[in-house]
């Protein structure tokens, strides 16, 4: 199949991408575990912000299945 020069274009992900600062956000705490929403510095053109990658529960002692 031929794609035009002007038509869609196949990119591949960097296999070494640059780093980007992160941040972790305390959501809330228990005794037994903390929540905290982890967080990439974005630049795209000349805005720049805080993109949320995920939120992660820190569970002390591992969960029992």
């Amino acid at each position: 199949m031929k794609i035009p020069a002007t038509g869609l274009q196949i990119v591949f992900r960097n296999p070494e991408p640059l780093p980007r600062p992160q941040r972790w956000e305390p959501l809330g705490h228990r005794l037994d575990a903390r929540v905290y929403l982890i967080q990439e510095f974005v630049s795209v053109g000349e805005f720049s912000f805080w993109s949320t990658k995920l939120s992660l529960e820190v569970v002390r002692g591992g969960r029992a299945a």
